[in-house]
């Protein structure tokens, strides 16, 4: 990492020489937007681009008022990433013709995360934006209930899908904007239920339990009206990780046999998934599609979003997305970037005997959430599998936290959460291309079977 230390002034306030608090309000703004999107409501019928004017105005406010900027090895990644999509383009012969999805790239993922990782430097902050983004999954499962309960399937700002693709119709809840598909709003759900759990147990009122554990019984709602079984997955790897944190591999073990048959019962609730299932044979079609279109152009891909145009389909899957789209050297940046992202928050949870630790209260608060921003990314990565969301805007939100975290913790103890070392980095890429070897081997069986 290159300045995200600089400054490592032991003290109790944050070591900041400008927070710039007026570029956090408009941050603050600019996550309700893009994820609760009022301003997509029919009621409302905005017409100008109100999310971009505001995204626009808080980076302007990043770049004018925040001092000093932070810039990490993600960061990097995805300039880099920006340019591999660059080649990914010139290699597909297109000249820059259509630039639109690679300019999203920077709108949509780069600034986002710049902003996030600058703007959050207290635990007080990123605690806000925690909020709002649990508050926009109580409005997604609130629309959701207006739209199973209705007649014709409407919410007030969307429809449910009803899917013909298994013996029976199948209705899915869904949400506008980025949510506009089951899967993407089953997987936000899913990436926050870890983040309620550490407001619940981050309380000793008995009555904000409660009030917590209401939250986690809605969402929970929520990602079965969605009728995602990617989200269903990504629930079922979050409640294994959570329970692997708490009571160790033995415990989590036992509960997991003792649980299976619940577990049978909740998944007989969702789609089945078998031969018979267009949905799944769609999915294996897709996959096999990204092979091939890997094997066609391994270095550099066919270019972001460039997936549709081959195949009728999406490719089902996020890492098979990347592979195609963006080749060897793509994957092994995005990759790279999503496992020092892992990294980041693994050094956090190591950190010993956090009470020895200076500013020792913070510290250990960091800690604590720095594991459940790590379950969170285990929700990602389960779900990502069974769809194509490697470029889904609040995947980079909950990563800047992240990193957000290690800066603000570095910052109290520079000797023992220190930048990565050329060595952390090249370990990193080396996991990247594995994950690579192993996903192409792991899908061409899959076929197969």
């Amino acid at each position: 990492m290159m300045s995200e230390l600089k400054n490592n002034k032991n003290s109790s306030s944050q070591p900041n020489m400008s927070s710039a608090p007026f570029g956090f309000f408009l941050l603050c703004i600019y996550t309700a937007l893009v994820l609760i999107r009022p301003h997509e409501w029919p009621i409302f019928d905005i017409q100008f681009p109100i999310l971009r004017i505001i995204l626009v105005l808080t980076f302007f406010t990043y770049l004018i008022t925040l001092r000093p900027k932070a810039w990490n090895t993600q960061c990097t990644l995805l300039i880099l990433l920006f340019l591999s999509m660059l080649l990914s383009e010139a290699r597909a012969f297109r000249f820059f013709s259509d630039l639109g999805p690679v300019i999203d790239w920077i709108n949509s993922n780069i600034i986002p995360f710049i902003v996030y990782l600058g703007f959050l430097t207290t635990l007080k902050r990123q605690k806000t934006i925690l909020i709002i983004s649990i508050l926009s999954c109580v409005v997604f499962t609130l629309h959701s209930y207006v739209q199973v309960t209705s007649l014709l399937g409407e919410g007030w700002a969307e429809t449910v899908i009803t899917r013909y693709d298994g013996p029976e119709p199948i209705i899915q809840a869904r949400y506008i904007g980025i949510f506009n598909d089951p899967n993407d709003m089953g997987m936000f759900l899913v990436m926050n239920i870890p983040i309620v759990l550490f407001f619940m147990f981050s309380t000793t009122s008995s009555m904000k339990k409660l009030f917590w554990g209401g939250i986690i019984v809605w969402m929970l709602l929520g990602i079965y009206w969605t009728g995602s079984r990617g989200s269903l997955v990504g629930l079922l790897a979050v409640m294994a990780a959570i329970f692997y944190f708490k009571y160790g591999k033995v415990k989590s073990i036992i509960v997991g046999l003792i649980s299976l048959p619940m577990i049978t019962i909740g998944l007989s609730s969702f789609r089945t998934i078998g031969k018979d299932d267009q949905s799944s044979l769609d999915r294996l079609t897709a996959w096999y599609q990204g092979i091939q279109m890997f094997k066609h152009r391994p270095l550099f891909g066919f270019g972001k979003e460039r997936f549709l145009e081959y195949h009728s389909k999406v490719a089902h899957n996020s890492y098979v997305t990347v592979m195609a789209e963006l080749g060897v050297f793509g994957y092994l940046l995005w990759m790279s970037f999503l496992l020092i992202t892992f990294l980041l928050l693994v050094k956090i949870v190591r950190l010993k005997k956090p009470n020895d630790l200076t500013n020792s209260v913070i510290c250990n608060e960091e800690i604590v959430l720095a594991k459940y921003l790590f379950i969170s990314l285990i929700g990602y990565c389960s779900t990502a599998f069974f769809i194509s969301r490697s470029y889904i805007m609040f995947f980079y939100m909950f990563a800047a936290m992240a990193a957000a975290s290690y800066i603000r913790i570095g910052q109290y103890e520079p000797e023992k959460i220190k930048a990565l070392s050329g060595s952390d980095i090249g370990k990193v890429f080396i996991l990247s291309a594995i994950s690579l070897i192993l996903l192409y081997v792991l899908i061409t069986v899959l076929l197969n079977l």
